[in-house]
């Protein structure tokens, strides 16, 4: 190798006279660090593989090439050593369905933890939360496996249901144009559930729906009858859907506003779902036919460049 000038950036060029080609000695290290930077920039942005290469003047091949070691690289999230005063928003999505599912974690500032699961049980949760140090509220859209996996490892952590959830799953069996009376005042009590701010507006909405269940209890309960089979007569609750709206407004009636008169918990887990799910699903989408371990690899590169990213000046 002989010394063959610089580069524009003052780096030593070396003229090889066997090949008779010149190159800029590089650290191996260094070269390694700008390709893993290239490859999640392609990974987590929205510029294609073909205008990486274009703009890096190579070839797909090579940048594939190049891509391919990263491949066995999964980023771990760096655990908080304490989450006292801060509230943890939980919440999963689907990266395949019945085969992989993203548990993800966050405070308002970031992301704090994420595991991968087939699915959502108890278990699954059990371990997201056996890393993670006690919050002092926790904000969920209510699954039977999260709460009871919460409420077995903190018990004296405040849970807020998602009002979003509970709001969006009673519209949707009401339907938007009910046709009973009963269904025509749930609506507008349901409506009513995101406009409560403060502890009166609160408890004047627990009156009313107290008054909502005295008024069609002999409604909900009514029954109609098929024809008889084997000598038994068929029945089911004529009003199932209303009946099914006011088993889940009961059951989360005690962690739906324990916002009211803590202005540091979040009323939804939109910090999830809105800022972490959606762009999540583009990406899956943008980089569909992934093989589940690509698609693991591509959610912690994400959900790392989530954790790492300076928070708003504006979130405390």
């Amino acid at each position: 190798m002989q010394r063959r000038g610089k580069t524009a950036t003052e780096r030593q060029r070396w003229f090889c006279p066997s090949c008779r080609k010149s190159n800029v000695r590089r650290s191996p290290s260094t070269l390694e660090r700008h390709r893993k930077k290239l490859f999640v920039r392609w990974l987590c942005g929205n510029a294609t593989l073909a205008e990486l290469a274009r703009g890096h003047r190579t070839s797909l091949k090579t940048l594939r090439r190049y891509f391919e070691p990263f491949w066995k690289q999964q980023p771990i999230p760096h655990l908080p050593q304490s989450l006292e005063g801060q509230s943890l928003i939980v919440d999963a999505v689907s990266l395949e369905p019945r085969c992989l599912m993203a548990l993800i974690g966050r405070t308002r500032r970031r992301v704090v933890q994420w595991t991968f699961a087939e699915r959502e049980s108890f278990e699954s949760w059990s371990y997201f939360y056996s890393r993670l140090p006690a919050p002092s509220a926790m904000v969920c859209d209510g699954r039977k496996g999260l709460l009871l996996a919460s409420r077995a490892r903190w018990t004296n952590v405040k849970i807020q249901r998602c009002l979003i959830h509970i709001v969006r799953q009673a519209n949707l069996w009401i339907t938007q144009r009910p046709k009973t009376l009963a269904g025509q005042d749930l609506r507008i009590l349901v409506r009513g559930i995101l406009s409560i701010r403060t502890r009166r507006q609160k408890r004047r909405w627990i009156r009313q729906w107290r008054h909502w269940h005295r008024k069609y209890r002999k409604f909900l309960n009514e029954r109609s009858y098929g024809d008889p089979i084997h000598g038994k007569r068929s029945w089911w609750y004529t009003h199932r859907k209303l009946r099914a709206v006011r088993s889940l407004i009961r059951n989360s009636l005690p962690d739906l506003f324990t916002f009211v008169g803590h202005p540091e918990i979040p009323r939804t887990s939109n910090h999830v779902e809105g800022g972490i799910n959606s762009r999540l699903k583009e990406l899956l989408h943008r980089h569909r036919g992934l093989s589940l371990e690509k698609k693991r690899v591509l959610t912690a590169h994400f959900l790392h460049q989530k954790q790492i990213q300076k928070p708003p000046r504006n979130v405390h």
